[in-house]
């Protein structure tokens, strides 16, 4: 899920809607329907998303997986993998 991958790194990054919204030159109703999983960014919003996080889009895919998306036997890795990242993006 995308918007929730978004909605978690804005969040952990300390930014509002509205500072993301602005960086990345959409309004922040736009933004709010990203996060809710109304609808799905355009490309050109992914890479406004990802330079504003300062991350590849490799990583917003990696943050955008859930539990649902891998085997059971695997949800540990990826939930670690995840976590890891989000400590780099704070350092």
């Amino acid at each position: 899920n995308i918007g929730s991958a978004i909605k978690i790194l804005r969040k952990t990054i300390g930014y509002s809607q509205a500072d993301l919204a602005k960086q990345c030159n959409i309004s922040i109703n736009a933004l709010s329907q990203i996060e809710i999983g109304d609808t799905f960014p355009h490309k050109s919003t992914i890479n406004a998303l990802c330079k504003a996080f300062n991350i590849s889009q490799a990583y917003l895919l990696v943050f955008a997986i859930t539990d649902e998306d891998v085997p059971k036997h695997k949800r540990d890795v990826i939930n670690v993998l995840k976590t890891c990242m989000l400590k780099t993006l704070l350092a």
